[in-house]
């Protein structure tokens, strides 16, 4: 009879070690989700404007001819001429850089198969222009010095310091992902504490034609003159914040 009742006060005791053991669990997991669940998600965005200050112009040289000789010295010269264009025009030297050159055969197809017709050499370089208000002159300039070789790739406007834009943009982000904390917390009925944690993101969009008009104006030496017009940079911050429900 007592073996029994040591026996039985042993299971009893295990199972309350066993049952106090599983409510610490319990209450721990409780906590630890309550903890880390109480929290708020939002995504505010802000938005900045400016005008662009310089401009990257992707342009060069194609010069075909039967050898790679003369196609050779044709771009070189025409590639000269491009350059010294550019610098007379204000372009620094330490803002013209090349961006591609290549050489390569030029074939005709004709029903008997490939006939080889000449080579083709490409000369590119990227320039920076700083003063906007001469990117026409530029541009007009270049395409006289390099002739029926000139190629023109492309244009790109830029701000060249964007931080202040950065900064307000990130500022006005900022306040949107705390308008609308406060808004979801008053909704819910809860309040909102500090935020958590902060992640950021930066875009930039500029004018999707940068040859923006169509019309021709002229000088008083009555030359078309290239019409340029570099619009408007956004600058957009986006901003993901976590806020602690109190």
């Amino acid at each position: 009879m007592k073996r029994c009742n040591y026996w039985s006060l042993t299971v009893g005791t295990l199972l309350i070690l066993t049952l106090t053991a599983c409510d610490v669990n319990i209450a721990s997991e409780v906590l630890s989700s309550s903890a880390t669940d109480r929290t708020i998600h939002v995504t505010g965005s802000g938005s900045v404007t400016g005008e662009p200050d310089i401009a990257t112009l992707d342009i060069g040289v194609s010069v075909e001819r039967e050898t790679v000789a003369e196609a050779r010295e044709e771009a070189a010269s025409a590639m000269t001429a491009l350059i010294n264009s550019l610098q007379g025009n204000n372009v620094a030297e330490k803002d013209i850089k090349t961006e591609n050159f290549s050489i390569y055969p030029q074939y005709d197809y004709t029903d008997d198969g490939r006939v080889l017709r000449g080579y083709r050499v490409n000369n590119t370089v990227r320039a920076k222009v700083r003063d906007l208000a001469t990117l026409s002159d530029v541009i007009d300039d270049a395409a006289g010095a390099g002739g029926d070789s000139i190629v023109i790739s492309s244009i790109q406007f830029m701000i060249d310091d964007t931080t202040p834009l950065q900064t307000e943009a990130r500022s006005l982000a900022v306040k949107d992902a705390e308008a609308k904390a406060q808004t979801l917390a008053k909704a819910s009925g809860v309040r909102l504490g500090e935020p958590l944690t902060i992640t950021e993101s930066t875009y930039f969009e500029g004018p999707p034609i940068p040859f923006a008009t169509a019309e021709v104006a002229f000088d008083d030496a009555a030359r078309a003159s290239t019409p340029i017009a570099p619009g408007e940079l956004t600058v957009t911050v986006t901003v993901t914040v976590v806020y602690e429900i109190e």
